[in-house]
């Protein structure tokens, strides 16, 4: 009669299939009764495909669910509800515990005092919302500790962009009335704000202050385009998210609508494939996944049904949101119609959804025996290395499911061991430290790419053998010999003497090319950020064979790093002491080639001692 968590893995010892259960011996005894199926569609599926059963025992229910939610984010099973992490919504906080607040974007909601917004499912109307706001509401975008520092205004003075009250060229009346207009903005009361920027207005004119008052004006129709290009409608109640189910086969769209202030300010749909039939089963596996981790929970929750336990997840909802937390069931008035648009809108994304789930499980397919993989490739990893003249060796790796990106399993690696240019001993190095660790190693792959040929691909298979991993392997690698026919993609297979060609035009070949271009710029961008880092030092230091003598030379004979820079290759091999090689390592390296300008990589970055892992760029709003 223990509580606790049950782990179906396969006979590669991946994570199938986790669940939480009052009674672990009776709840796994009943998946392989005679009959059993507990009327789930893929409930067949997850026994037949498991070949190992862990468990964990719980001191009660609640550490169970709480426990199944963090496993399954950990090892994302193939047949759990799972949601793609939530990373890529913004929300707005304004730091109102702050003496002098600023308002700025931010990912994770935190017990700090400040006052947050959101999240918003789009971005770009996140930083149309900030660019206004900074334009027409001078608050400081500043840090603490740039605004610690200032002895004189900055350039956002000068612009008009900020009142400068670092230097005390502001008091805090005044700027305490900015930050209120800011939070009526971001709180929908919208014509309160029209209202007090009017009657600022008037009284600016009345005064002759005609500079003021044209700003005021200008303020006002700015507010005022926002609020046509918002999407909104107002109702009574004040926060609550309202969550709609569509079910269709195996696949189920869920919409999430955030009500903040009475208005309807952002959604969400969710499609995914479920091993949850019964609607309360798979709504409670939704609350579980949606609300883990650092996420705004309102009073009020608005469901079609009842969850499954949802007592046990009202009470875990209340412990995160420090305040009762109810999930209710509306049977009349606004309630019901918020319900409905819910329902509607996961029923429209149902279909399209639906269809695109079903082609990527096409090409997985197709992928899977085109490689002899025995089954459908659905996760894919992919691994470049990026260096120029061997300096600054850095590798990427990107992972696909569903053949789409999964950002939340991005990771850089700086190149360690490696001295110059040697891809395939970077290749070996990178996937060592990927795959050494058992107990804190990622989610193991469908399928691992390596970008290159057989000579990259054999490193792999050596590291792969190594570690005993049970791992499809291939290398990958464009076709440029064959002139006026069209390009292929060349696979490399372990074993096979022979590429396999791939047409370019191939479902498979496209999802391949996909992965394989982003890993290369997912490289280099962060080679493009390290050799930036390095040029703000010295930009030399991290030249193969440039000392602190030849440093000195170059400096004595140029003068600056930009007169080194724009100095020809012969000029440089003239300096003393600055062999051909070097020169050519340097000129290389202070003129890479021609880059495409990309938007900021790195919104949050954390790092530990064997990778930095990111939030690539969003992939779209």
């Amino acid at each position: 009669m223990e509580p606790g968590v049950y782990i179906f893995t396969d006979d590669r010892s991946r994570t199938v299939y986790i669940g939480k259960a009052v009674n672990l011996r009776s709840r796994v005894r009943s998946y392989f009764q005679p009959g059993a199926g507990d009327g789930r569609f893929l409930f067949s599926r997850i026994v037949a495909n498991t070949n190992k059963i862990d468990f964990i025992v719980c001191a009660n229910e609640l550490e169970a669910l709480l426990l199944e939610n963090n496993l399954i984010k950990k090892n994302r099973p193939l047949y759990n509800l799972r949601l793609r992490d939530d990373k890529t919504y913004l929300s707005l906080r304004v730091t109102t515990g702050d003496k002098w607040p600023r308002v700025h974007p931010i990912r994770r909601w935190k017990d700090d005092g400040h006052t947050y917004f959101g999240p918003y499912s789009s971005s770009r109307s996140v930083y149309e919302l900030l660019r206004m706001i900074k334009k027409y509401i001078p608050l400081r975008t500043c840090t603490n500790a740039f605004f610690e520092s200032r002895h004189r205004p900055c350039i956002e003075y000068e612009i008009g962009r900020c009142t400068a009250p670092c230097v005390g060229l502001d008091d805090e009346t005044s700027y305490s009335k900015m930050v209120q207009e800011v939070l009526l903005l971001l709180r929908g009361r919208d014509r309160a704000l029209l209202e007090l920027l009017d009657t600022k207005m008037q009284k600016a004119s009345e005064n002759r202050e005609y500079e003021t008052a044209a700003r005021l004006r200008d303020q006002i129709s700015s507010v005022e385009k926002l609020l046509e290009h918002q999407i909104v409608q107002e109702h009574s109640q004040g926060d609550c998210d309202v969550i709609g189910i569509e079910r269709s086969d195996e696949i189920a769209s869920i919409h999430v609508l955030l009500v903040r202030e009475g208005r309807v300010i952002s959604s969400a749909t969710h499609t995914c494939r479920s091993a949850q039939k019964d609607a309360s089963q798979l709504l409670s596996a939704f609350l579980g996944q949606y609300y883990h981790g650092d996420k705004f929970i309102p009073v009020e929750i608005l469901v079609p049904v009842q969850p499954e336990g949802h007592e046990l997840i009202e009470k875990w909802l209340g412990s995160k949101a420090r305040r009762k937390v109810q999930l209710k069931v509306p049977r009349r008035g606004s309630k019901v119609r918020l319900l409905e648009m819910a329902h509607k809108n996961a029923r429209v994304r149902s279909e399209s959804d639906g269809h695109q789930l079903k082609l990527n499980e096409q090409i997985a397919s197709r992928l899977g025996t085109q490689l002899g993989a025995g089954g459908p490739i659905r996760t894919i990893e992919c691994y470049d290395i990026s260096n120029i003249q061997g300096t600054l060796s850095v590798a990427s790796r990107v992972f696909f499911e569903d053949g789409e990106p999964d950002t939340e399993l991005y990771r850089r690696y700086r190149i360690r061991s490696v001295l110059g240019s040697d891809d395939f001993a970077s290749m070996e190095e990178v996937l060592h430290r990927r795959f050494r660790s058992s107990q804190q190693r990622d989610p193991l792959p469908d399928l691992v790419v390596v970008d290159g040929g057989k000579g990259q691909l054999s490193r792999a298979v050596a590291v792969l053998e190594k570690h005993q991993l049970d791992v499809i392997v291939c290398g990958l690698a464009k076709d440029r010999v064959r002139a006026g026919e069209h390009t292929t993609e060349r696979v490399y297979l372990p074993g096979n003497s022979q590429p396999i060609d791939l047409p370019e035009d191939d479902p498979a070949s496209l999802l391949l090319q996909k992965v394989r271009d982003e890993a290369h710029r997912f490289a280099n961008s962060y080679h493009r950020e390290l050799r930036q880092r390095s040029q703000l030092v010295s930009g030399l230091e991290e030249i193969p064979g440039i000392g602190p003598r030849r440093r000195r030379a170059l400096m004595r004979c140029f003068g600056s790093l930009s007169a080194v820079r724009d100095a020809s290759l012969e000029e440089l091999a003239a300096v003393e002491g600055l062999t051909s090689t070097i020169a050519t390592s340097l000129h290389a390296f202070l003129n890479p080639p021609d880059e495409s300008d990309l938007v900021e990589e790195v919104l949050e970055m954390t790092f530990d001692d064997e990778t930095e892992q990111v939030d690539p760029p969003e992939q779209g709003s």
